[in-house]
């Protein structure tokens, strides 16, 4: 079986040759190759003078036409392909984590474009966001089951905004063993507290990007506690806690947990109540709108993690705009002394360009802001140094004080 072959332009192909994995639709030299003449969803990648570079999947009708999933001559995405690919990630996290409950792939970073995996110990939530991997979901089932167990759930999670650029349709499925009854509820275990979620949440259901920041706050709300100064927690953008329950099931005094989502803050309410952690309440509001009331209290901690504000880098003016407003509103509420975590999760939004914002914000406030800590993902989501794409997340902990 042979590939079509897609070539790029001399000029454009020592970035891939340097390690990027990506390929832009007018980096191809369409007078060789024309992308519409491409059929299927898999390429074989060639450089100027026709020499094989790369297996690549491929969408004739996207900015990034093709991605790489091999640097050798792949002609099919069969059972044995995922199944190396899953067995290297999952030595990665075993080695990193003691409970099976992790990002299990993170796209690029595991060689497997297209594909993210939360598992949930006993259940996986798959979201396939390219052509080349959707056609290939049956061979992807039969590695999942070979390497982590026959009777493992799977979840098909498929309604993310990805999927409408390769023009696939949305579902949610879910494949259980022969025998075996679906279950709805995933449990997620995180620095020692444990939630349930579902598939009817965001995203997979759990947010893993955040757990080493978590646990730092949680490192901080502990040892206030102990030294008889038990903190007030604000979680912004909540979703189901991740924040806020943490705080308190360590040592956190209050913690109020705010999200537009009645199920969330439902989730919310009936986590805290489990745990026996009166301490926690759940508000459901518009937080932009929330924010624009007067501030009649202020908090130890304050956590802002919204969703992307800036999708597309032609968004980022009014996304900037949107960072801008939410972090002016959020550091008025928290007590001079207290922490700021700014989150961003906005690819198009740089690391610079947040700091830039925050302090322009201070200085219009008159506070200083001490960068005390900055958190990254885990090794469960690990960012390829020849694909900055793959380090979107920004979260910054920022203790505010008054400037004098």
């Amino acid at each position: 079986m042979t590939l079509p072959r897609l070539r790029l332009r001399k000029r454009d192909q020592q970035r891939l040759r340097d390690g990027h994995l990506w390929v832009y639709s007018n980096e191809i030299d369409t007078d060789v190759t024309p992308l519409k003449s491409i059929s299927g969803s898999l390429v074989h990648l060639e450089d100027y003078r026709g020499h094989f570079l790369a297996t690549a999947s491929f969408n004739a009708h996207a900015l990034i036409c093709a991605r790489v999933l091999s640097a050798h001559p792949v002609t099919v995405l069969d059972t044995g392909f995922f199944q190396d690919r899953l067995t290297a990630a999952l030595r990665l996290r075993t080695a990193a984590f003691e409970l099976p409950y992790y990002r299990l792939v993170y796209g690029e970073a595991d060689q497997l474009v297209g594909v993210i995996i939360d598992r949930f110990k006993d259940t996986v939530v798959v979201q396939l966001s390219t052509q080349a991997m959707e056609d290939a979901r049956a061979a992807l089932v039969a590695a999942l089951r070979s390497v982590l167990g026959d009777s493992l759930q799977i979840v098909f999670k498929n309604d993310g905004k990805g999927r409408r650029i390769e023009g696939l349709t949305d579902y949610v499925e879910t494949l259980v063993a022969p025998g075996q009854m679906a279950n709805p509820v995933l449990e997620v275990i995180e620095n020692g507290v444990r939630f349930e979620t579902s598939v009817d949440g965001q995203k997979t259901g759990w947010f893993y990007d955040h757990r080493a920041g978590r646990h730092w706050l949680n490192h901080w709300v502990r040892q206030s506690a102990a030294q008889g100064q038990p903190l007030s927690v604000l979680d912004l953008f909540s979703y189901i806690g991740g924040w806020g329950v943490q705080a308190a099931a360590h040592g956190a005094a209050l913690v109020t947990c705010i999200d537009a989502s009645a199920q969330a803050c439902e989730q919310v309410n009936a986590t805290a109540a489990r745990l026996g952690l009166a301490q926690v309440s759940a508000i459901q509001a518009d937080i932009f709108h929330w924010l624009k009331q007067p501030v009649t209290q202020q908090y130890d901690v304050v956590v802002l993690d919204p969703p992307a504000l800036i999708q597309k880098r032609k968004d980022l003016r009014v996304g900037r705009q949107a960072y801008f407003t939410l972090n002016e509103a959020a550091i008025q509420r928290v007590k001079p002394g207290g922490l700021l975590i700014s989150a961003s999760c906005s690819s198009h939004l740089e690391r610079s360009e947040l700091i830039l914002i925050l302090n322009q914000i201070a200085r219009r406030q008159k506070k200083q802001l001490q960068l005390v800590h900055e958190a990254h993902p885990a090794a469960d989501q690990p960012r390829l140094l020849t694909l900055p794409e793959t380090d979107y997340l920004k979260c910054l902990f920022l203790r505010v004080s008054v400037v004098e």
